[in-house]
């Protein structure tokens, strides 16, 4: 399991380490996993901690409000089935492996168009920017604009085609979130929370089961979906092409008359 200081952990939640401090001493975070000398290291429950906070926040709770509920809910409840509740709803499915870079490098890498390009992915959570530091959130992903690049496709073009397409995926996820949470309300009514360590336990698995049925139903079908469109667009291409391969032999041959 990963650890953290306290500085990289708020850094991973985007939050700071004043705001980690209040929370623990507000008893909204548990207490440090260990200690590194006089440093105290934090884990992965921690970091979901601060997620499930921040997302309360964010829907106008106050920490107040949220001590409350915590402690409430947790109180009489397995340690273990209560994490793994709150890992399968505030754990990142995608796997980042962030990367800091220059604005001066990114500048050099991108071009003149580097600033707005920089905001477009700023705006899809792809890169963060703090000064004149830019964070990449999404390696991989601009690894392969960075190739198709070098095939001369251009990287606004390139960023706007992942734009749509994350457009449906939103869409897809609205479905089976949607899905999970009219299974839940319909089960047991709006507002309900699980309260033995078995519903915890199975709601963990729902969800954990919903989430690997919406990785596996998009990468099948976006595969299949792919295989089919790539057939019909190279027919289509391929008859273009032979059409105009006549008329260069039809106009070779009415010039060599």
């Amino acid at each position: 399991m990963p650890r953290y200081r306290i500085d990289d952990l708020a850094r991973a939640a985007g939050t700071t380490s004043r705001n980690v401090r209040a929370y623990q001493e507000r008893g909204l975070l548990p207490p440090p996993a260990a200690k590194d000398g006089r440093a105290s290291i934090y884990d992965d429950s921690h970091l979901e901690r601060l997620r499930l906070i921040d997302a309360l926040l964010q829907r106008g709770f106050t920490t107040a409000h949220i001590s409350d509920f915590i402690t409430s809910w947790e109180t009489g409840k397995d340690l273990t089935e209560v994490l793994g509740l709150q890992h399968a709803v505030t754990a990142n499915w995608s796997q980042e492996q962030p990367f800091e870079v220059s604005r001066e490098l990114l500048t050099t890498i991108l071009g003149a168009q580097s600033e707005e390009l920089v905001e477009k992915l700023r705006r899809m959570d792809l890169v963060r920017t703090d000064g004149d530091t830019v964070t990449i959130t999404d390696t991989q992903l601009l690894t392969s604009f960075t190739e198709l690049h070098e095939y001369g496709i251009d990287l606004g073009t390139l960023i706007s085609v992942y734009a749509e397409v994350a457009t449906r995926i939103d869409d897809i996820s609205g479905i089976l979130i949607r899905a999970a949470k009219k299974h839940i309300v319909d089960e047991h009514g709006p507002g309900w929370l699980p309260d033995t360590n078995e519903e915890i336990a199975e709601t963990t698995r729902m969800l954990n089961t919903m989430r690997e049925l919406g990785v596996a139903a998009v990468h099948s079908s976006l595969a299949r979906s792919l295989d089919a469109t790539l057939a019909r667009e190279l027919g289509d291409y391929l008859a273009t092409a032979a059409e105009r391969e006549r008329e260069r032999k039809a106009d070779s041959a009415e010039r060599g008359r």
